[in-house]
């Protein structure tokens, strides 16, 4: 990650944390959580945990290339 990244990571990382939508991710998350331990086997809490970890790290890495690329088209332009 180079350094004006990190910088506008870090600048609207407070801005992020206080929307409606953070607040519903947050409470969706502790709903999930509580399905898995409640309704699963361990065997079948821990193979959803190792999909929905995978998926997780896709949608960052998703999320973290559309940043890139609108970063890049607004500098270019």
């Amino acid at each position: 990650m180079n350094f004006w990244t990190i910088c506008l990571k870090t600048r609207f990382a407070g801005h992020r944390n206080s929307t409606k939508e953070y607040a519903y991710q947050k409470q969706r998350q502790k709903q999930i959580g509580e399905l898995l331990e409640t309704n699963l086997t361990a065997d079948e809490k821990d193979f959803v945990e190792e999909i929905l970890f995978e998926l997780g790290l896709a949608a960052e890495r998703e999320t973290e290339v559309v940043y890139q690329q609108g970063l890049q088209n607004g500098i270019c332009r």
